[in-house]
């Protein structure tokens, strides 16, 4: 006979973590977000465009978000992986397969958010070297 308490004990702290790390993703994006309104909203209200060091900030800060992202994501796969497995030895065959990143909707926007962040940054060192020939 297979004691169960321990599964259902394993099973309980595996999904908290889910929803931890759920809670964190959406966070990141949160501030994705807020700083790319916040970036439009700059540039909106000024008339002059953004010194080449504006760029490189804001595409540092995708970067920095995107390996975050990635983190998290790599973390939910990972804790999904032993929570379908602990969900099937107590019987629950609900728990869907997240191990395939290449499918997910999240693993997308971070590679979105990264090379975003990198073509800003190359961008921006772009710019500030034909600016220091002038």
């Amino acid at each position: 006979m297979v004691n169960t308490d321990n599964y259902i004990e394993i099973y309980r702290q595996r999904y908290e973590t889910f929803r931890h790390l759920d809670k964190l993703r959406w966070q990141m994006l949160q501030i994705l977000v807020a700083i790319v309104s916040a970036t439009a909203l700059f540039l909106r209200f000024t008339t002059d465009s953004m010194e080449w060091w504006g760029y490189f900030l804001l595409g540092l800060a995708l970067v920095v978000l995107g390996f975050i992202l990635n983190k998290i994501n790599i973390g939910i796969r990972n804790n999904g992986a032993v929570l379908k497995n602990v969900a099937e030895a107590i019987g629950d065959s609900g728990i869907p397969d997240v191990s395939n990143r290449w499918k997910s909707v999240a693993h997308w926007i971070t590679v979105f958010v990264f090379i975003s962040g990198l073509f800003l940054i190359f961008g921006s060192i772009w710019i500030g070297i034909c600016d220091w020939r002038l």
